[in-house]
């Protein structure tokens, strides 16, 4: 855990659903044969969670957009 984070347990949660997601929507539908082709299609998946899961949490936003907007907020 960060540092950054002490004190917010909601962190944990956060992280928790997104290997659940990982692995119910990726690793456990592949028998990977290499390596190699665990690491793209994970990264793939990763990518797409990113760009295009609309998340609760986020207020029905991407993770990417809400990225964006908190990097707005910031600047």
């Amino acid at each position: 855990m960060s540092p950054s984070y002490v004190g917010e347990l909601e962190c944990n949660g956060v992280a928790e659903r997104f290997m659940r997601a990982l692995k119910e929507q990726c690793v456990y539908l592949h028998q990977f044969r290499t390596l190699e082709e665990a690491r793209r299609l994970i990264g793939e998946f990763i990518a797409r969670y990113n760009a295009e899961w609309l998340i609760e949490r986020l207020g029905h936003r991407t993770p990417a957009q809400a990225r964006v907007d908190a990097q707005r907020r910031a600047a």
